[in-house]
Protein backbone atom coordinates (compact mmCIF):
# COMPACT_ATOMS: atom_id res chain seq x y z
CA UNK A 1 0.00 0.00 0.00
CA UNK A 2 1.25 3.38 -1.05
CA UNK A 3 1.75 6.04 1.56
CA UNK A 4 0.18 9.35 0.65
CA UNK A 5 2.52 11.89 1.75
CA UNK A 6 1.49 15.62 3.35
CA UNK A 7 1.31 17.61 -0.38
CA UNK A 8 1.43 21.41 -0.30
CA UNK A 9 -2.71 21.00 -1.51
CA UNK A 10 -3.22 18.94 1.05
CA UNK A 11 -1.45 20.72 3.75
CA UNK A 12 -3.21 24.31 2.21
CA UNK A 13 -6.93 22.60 2.45
CA UNK A 14 -6.24 21.83 6.29
CA UNK A 15 -4.87 25.20 6.68
CA UNK A 16 -8.00 27.45 5.30
CA UNK A 17 -10.14 24.67 7.78
CA UNK A 18 -8.23 25.66 10.40
CA UNK A 19 -8.27 29.16 9.76
CA UNK A 20 -12.03 28.98 9.40
CA UNK A 21 -12.58 26.97 12.58
CA UNK A 22 -10.05 29.15 14.76
CA UNK A 23 -11.63 31.90 13.42
CA UNK A 24 -15.13 30.92 14.63
CA UNK A 25 -13.76 29.38 17.87
CA UNK A 26 -12.45 32.34 19.17
CA UNK A 27 -15.75 34.81 17.80
CA UNK A 28 -17.65 32.49 19.24
CA UNK A 29 -16.00 33.27 22.61
CA UNK A 30 -16.64 37.01 22.11
CA UNK A 31 -19.96 37.08 20.17
CA UNK A 32 -21.50 34.93 22.84
CA UNK A 33 -25.23 35.73 21.44
CA UNK A 34 -24.76 33.56 18.27
CA UNK A 35 -21.51 30.94 19.59
CA UNK A 36 -23.90 28.20 18.76
CA UNK A 37 -23.42 29.25 15.51
CA UNK A 38 -20.63 29.91 15.18
CA UNK A 39 -19.37 26.37 16.67
CA UNK A 40 -21.12 25.43 13.64
CA UNK A 41 -18.60 27.08 11.41
CA UNK A 42 -16.11 25.85 12.97
CA UNK A 43 -17.00 22.35 12.41
CA UNK A 44 -17.41 22.98 8.75
CA UNK A 45 -14.10 24.57 8.92
CA UNK A 46 -12.36 21.06 10.15
CA UNK A 47 -14.61 19.57 7.93
CA UNK A 48 -12.83 20.98 5.06
CA UNK A 49 -10.11 18.45 4.82
CA UNK A 50 -12.38 15.59 5.62
CA UNK A 51 -14.04 16.16 2.24
CA UNK A 52 -11.12 15.05 0.69
CA UNK A 53 -10.28 12.37 2.98
CA UNK A 54 -7.39 13.82 4.53
CA UNK A 55 -7.71 12.52 8.01
CA UNK A 56 -3.94 13.31 9.06
CA UNK A 57 -4.54 16.79 8.18
CA UNK A 58 -7.93 17.19 9.85
CA UNK A 59 -6.36 16.08 12.94
CA UNK A 60 -3.50 18.38 12.83
CA UNK A 61 -5.83 21.66 11.97
CA UNK A 62 -7.96 20.05 14.78
CA UNK A 63 -4.82 20.12 17.45
CA UNK A 64 -4.02 23.21 15.77
CA UNK A 65 -7.32 25.37 16.86
CA UNK A 66 -7.72 23.72 20.11
CA UNK A 67 -4.43 24.79 20.69
CA UNK A 68 -4.77 28.24 19.64
CA UNK A 69 -8.29 28.35 20.33
CA UNK A 70 -7.74 26.83 24.47
CA UNK A 71 -5.10 30.64 24.29
CA UNK A 72 -7.73 32.87 23.19
CA UNK A 73 -10.79 31.61 24.32
CA UNK A 74 -9.95 29.31 27.17
CA UNK A 75 -12.65 27.21 28.70
CA UNK A 76 -14.78 28.28 25.74
CA UNK A 77 -13.09 25.72 23.85
CA UNK A 78 -14.17 22.83 25.30
CA UNK A 79 -17.37 22.87 22.74
CA UNK A 80 -15.16 22.98 19.72
CA UNK A 81 -13.21 20.09 21.61
CA UNK A 82 -15.59 17.77 21.98
CA UNK A 83 -18.33 18.76 19.49
CA UNK A 84 -17.02 20.34 16.69
CA UNK A 85 -13.48 18.93 16.24
CA UNK A 86 -13.24 15.56 17.42
CA UNK A 87 -16.86 14.38 16.77
CA UNK A 88 -16.66 15.65 13.34
CA UNK A 89 -13.62 13.82 12.39
CA UNK A 90 -14.84 10.70 14.07
CA UNK A 91 -18.44 10.88 12.41
CA UNK A 92 -17.05 11.40 8.90
CA UNK A 93 -14.58 8.64 9.45
CA UNK A 94 -17.17 5.98 10.63
CA UNK A 95 -19.33 6.95 7.75
CA UNK A 96 -16.39 6.86 4.93
CA UNK A 97 -14.88 3.52 6.28
CA UNK A 98 -15.01 0.16 3.76
CA UNK A 99 -16.13 -1.56 4.28
CA UNK A 100 -19.23 -0.09 6.08
CA UNK A 101 -19.75 0.13 9.48
CA UNK A 102 -23.10 -1.15 10.26
CA UNK A 103 -25.48 1.32 12.00
CA UNK A 104 -26.42 -0.93 15.23
CA UNK A 105 -22.69 -0.30 15.83
CA UNK A 106 -21.97 3.64 15.49
CA UNK A 107 -25.24 4.74 16.70
CA UNK A 108 -24.19 3.27 20.26
CA UNK A 109 -20.85 4.77 19.91
CA UNK A 110 -22.13 8.28 19.13
CA UNK A 111 -24.74 7.43 21.84
CA UNK A 112 -22.21 6.80 24.64
CA UNK A 113 -19.96 9.93 22.98
CA UNK A 114 -22.89 12.32 23.91
CA UNK A 115 -23.32 10.75 27.46
CA UNK A 116 -19.84 11.45 27.82
CA UNK A 117 -20.31 15.09 26.33
CA UNK A 118 -22.80 16.30 28.51
CA UNK A 119 -21.34 14.33 31.52
CA UNK A 120 -18.06 16.74 31.42
CA UNK A 121 -20.66 19.68 30.76
CA UNK A 122 -23.18 19.39 33.33
CA UNK A 123 -20.48 18.13 35.39
CA UNK A 124 -17.02 18.95 35.10
CA UNK A 125 -17.47 22.66 33.76
CA UNK A 126 -20.63 24.02 35.74
CA UNK A 127 -20.93 25.65 31.75
CA UNK A 128 -24.86 24.13 31.59
CA UNK A 129 -26.54 25.76 33.97
CA UNK A 130 -30.38 25.62 34.58
CA UNK A 131 -32.68 27.28 36.98
CA UNK A 132 -35.39 25.72 37.25
CA UNK A 133 -36.89 27.25 40.29
CA UNK A 134 -37.38 30.09 37.97
CA UNK A 135 -38.85 28.08 34.98
CA UNK A 136 -41.55 26.63 37.86
CA UNK A 137 -40.42 22.91 37.27
CA UNK A 138 -40.05 20.68 39.56
CA UNK A 139 -38.15 17.15 39.62
CA UNK A 140 -37.47 15.89 43.02
CA UNK A 141 -34.62 13.67 42.68
CA UNK A 142 -31.49 14.97 41.24
CA UNK A 143 -30.59 11.90 39.19
CA UNK A 144 -34.00 11.88 37.52
CA UNK A 145 -33.53 15.77 35.99
CA UNK A 146 -29.76 14.61 34.79
CA UNK A 147 -31.41 11.36 33.06
CA UNK A 148 -33.88 13.74 31.48
CA UNK A 149 -31.36 16.36 30.63
CA UNK A 150 -29.25 13.78 29.56
CA UNK A 151 -31.85 12.37 27.03
CA UNK A 152 -32.85 15.39 25.68
CA UNK A 153 -29.25 16.32 24.95
CA UNK A 154 -28.46 12.75 23.45
CA UNK A 155 -31.45 13.69 21.24
CA UNK A 156 -30.08 16.48 19.70
CA UNK A 157 -26.99 15.24 19.46
CA UNK A 158 -28.17 12.61 17.14
CA UNK A 159 -29.94 15.43 15.32
CA UNK A 160 -26.91 16.90 14.82
CA UNK A 161 -25.26 14.16 13.68
CA UNK A 162 -27.45 13.59 11.30
CA UNK A 163 -27.35 16.81 9.66
CA UNK A 164 -23.48 16.94 10.01
CA UNK A 165 -23.02 13.80 7.86
CA UNK A 166 -25.68 15.45 5.44
CA UNK A 167 -23.59 18.81 5.45
CA UNK A 168 -20.68 16.67 4.62
CA UNK A 169 -22.59 14.82 1.56
CA UNK A 170 -23.42 18.04 0.33
CA UNK A 171 -19.94 19.61 0.27
CA UNK A 172 -18.20 16.71 -1.40
CA UNK A 173 -18.92 17.29 -4.35
CA UNK A 174 -18.19 20.73 -4.15
CA UNK A 175 -14.93 20.71 -2.54
CA UNK A 176 -13.98 18.21 -5.40
CA UNK A 177 -15.22 20.80 -8.20
CA UNK A 178 -13.24 23.54 -6.32
CA UNK A 179 -10.20 21.91 -5.77
CA UNK A 180 -9.61 19.12 -8.86
CA UNK A 181 -6.44 19.13 -10.23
Amino acid sequence: MKRERFTAARLALAGIGAAISLGAVILSFYLSNISLSLNIVAACGIMLPLTRKYYREAILAYVAVSALGGIFANIHVLSFVLIGGFYTILTVWMHNREPKIKWFVTYPVKIVYSCFVFFVVYYLTDIFVVNFDALNISIEPAGLMYFVLNLIFTAAFLVYDALLLWGYRYAVPIVEKITKK
